[in-house]
């Protein structure tokens, strides 16, 4: 575990510091345009992608130490139907692929199943329905498919891949950094939660400090759509997380007084959000 840790936090790291310094992360780009956008940008992208990936194994292991799932935790399928503005969608688009991530892990078919209608309501209404793969998420619901648990996450991570890919290169790469953005406080969200609801010594829990530490990512991603005011809103909301987010990264070791520092400031936002 501990050269995983080093190895993903050693990546991470060197891209943040391949940005270029604060000239560059402040740059505008013309985010009309998908191929205006920098290559650090996509190599942001690229870093969470593969970190929110490992969360399926992250709920595996928490499982493992006696996590257990909890109904209350998830953003409700049935919210879907409310979002009315393209940032609430490409946000809880986000949010509910970590809800489903969450929820595959843990077993619930029917509550995935919910939340598989609800991102397809949503990507239907965003024009990015054909960026989903409707036979891989049959078989992420099904119980009478025989791939196991990370084999189905693997399927999640492939289909939100693919919508991001498609905003992209439809020029929409505003809506897949909500999208990112999203997933990113959900997942940072439900791990903190079930850490902290069920006592689990966090010592070892170095995918958790990844997770965070993606924090800095999803700064820089935002920043890049700084005259877009959805994008200045999310990201001076996510700002205020800078103070706590340092503690925990700051740090050799986790605790659970951090985690709930973490969890109750991005609980506010999240709120906000859905």
């Amino acid at each position: 575990m501990k050269n995983i840790f080093f190895t993903l936090a050693s990546g991470v790291a060197l891209i943040l510091t391949s940005c270029g310094g604060e000239d560059e992360v402040g740059k505008t780009y013309d985010y009309d345009r998908s191929d205006s956008l920098s290559v650090d940008y996509t190599r942001q992208t690229l870093t969470i992608r593969g970190n929110i990936k490992e969360t399926s194994g992250f709920y595996l292991l928490l499982k493992s130490r006696g996590g257990e799932y909890n109904k209350s935790l998830v953003n409700s399928a049935s919210n879907a139907s409310k979002y009315s503005s393209s940032f609430d969608k490409s946000v809880n688009m986000g949010i509910y692929g970590a809800d489903l991530n969450y929820l595959t892990v843990f077993e619930q078919t029917e509550d995935a199943r919910k939340t598989v209608e609800a991102i397809s309501k949503l990507s239907s209404s965003l024009g990015i329905e054909s960026a989903f793969d409707k036979e891989s998420f049959e078989k992420i619901v099904s119980t009478a498919d025989t791939l196991n648990l990370i084999e189905k996450s693997n399927l999640i991570s492939k289909a939100f891949r693919n919508a991001e890919d498609q905003m992209y290169s439809e020029e929409r790469a505003l809506m897949g950094t909500f999208m990112i953005s999203g997933g990113w406080i959900e997942s940072v969200y439900l791990t903190s939660k079930i850490i902290l609801d069920h006592e689990i010594n966090p010592v070892d829990l170095s995918d958790f400090w990844v997770l965070v530490y993606n924090y800095e990512s999803v700064l820089k991603m935002l920043n890049v759509f700084g005259d877009d005011a959805d994008a200045k809103k999310i990201y001076e909301d996510y700002k205020t997380l800078e103070p706590i987010v340092k503690k925990i990264t700051e740090k050799s070791k986790l605790n659970l007084e951090d985690i709930k520092a973490l969890n109750d400031e991005i609980g506010k936002i999240r709120s906000s959000l859905i």
